[in-house]
C-alpha cells in the first residue's frame, strides 16, 4: 500500500470571500474535503467494501501524521452525510468513523448530501471553528457545489464515480479559498 501525500495546487479561487478579509479569524485555516470510500458491488448495499473498510482505517495515519493534512492542527470537527431512509449517507460516515475514534470526536451528520449549502454556511459561520481544520466526508456528485459553497471559485469539476481516494484541501488566504488536492489509501 502507497500513500501518496504530495499536495498538487489545483485550483486558485480568484474572487473573494465577502465575510472574510485577510485579518477575519473567523474561518476555518482548513477543510479537508473526501468522498466516501470505496463501495461494493452490489449496488443495494449501503455499506462500504471490504476495500472501503480497509481505505477508512487509511484515513487515520494520513489526516494525523501528513504535514499537509496537520499543518493547521488535527480535526476539531468530523462531518459526514445524514442517513436517509434508504440508507444513503451511511458510507460517508462509516469512512470517518475510525478517523473520529482516533480523534475522540463525534462523526457530525446534520445534513443530508443535497443540503451541502446549509453545511457550509453553519461551518464557516461557527466560532468555535475559526483557523482551526475540519474534515468532511460527502457524496461525490455534491462536492463540487459543496466546495463552491466553502468559497472555492471556480466550482471544482464533476467528481468521477470511480475515484475514492481524493481528498480536497481548502484553506483561506488573503481572502481567496484556495483549493489543493492530494490522494491517501490503496489505489
Amino acid at each position: 500500500m502507497t500513500f501518496l501525500t504530495t499536495s498538487t495546487l489545483v485550483l486558485l479561487s480568484a474572487l473573494p470571500l465577502a465575510a472574510q478579509t485577510p485579518s477575519s479569524p473567523s474561518r476555518p485555516a482548513q477543510i479537508i474535503l473526501i468522498r466516501h470510500a470505496d463501495k461494493p458491488a452490489d449496488p443495494g448495499d449501503p455499506h462500504l467494501s471490504r476495500a472501503g473498510v480497509k481505505r477508512a482505517e487509511k484515513l487515520v495515519p494520513f489526516v494525523t501524521t501528513d504535514p499537509a493534512m496537520i499543518k493547521f492542527g488535527l480535526p476539531v470537527a468530523v462531518f459526514a452525510t445524514h442517513t436517509t431512509r434508504d440508507a444513503n449517507g451511511q458510507r460517508t460516515q462509516e469512512t470517518v468513523a475510525p478517523l473520529a475514534k482516533a480523534l475522540t470526536l463525534p462523526v457530525l451528520a446534520p445534513y443530508l448530501g443535497k443540503d451541502y449549502a446549509e453545511l457550509a454556511t453553519s461551518i464557516l459561520a461557527n466560532p468555535r471553528y475559526a483557523s482551526k481544520t475540519i474534515l468532511i466526508c460527502w457524496n461525490h456528485e455534491e462536492i463540487p457545489q459543496l466546495a463552491a459553497a466553502l468559497g472555492v471559485t471556480p466550482q471544482p469539476p464533476k467528481w468521477k464515480s470511480s475515484v475514492f481516494d481524493q481528498v480536497y484541501v481548502i484553506t483561506y488566504r488573503n481572502g481567496h479559498a484556495v483549493l489543493m488536492t492530494s490522494r491517501y489509501g490503496p489505489r
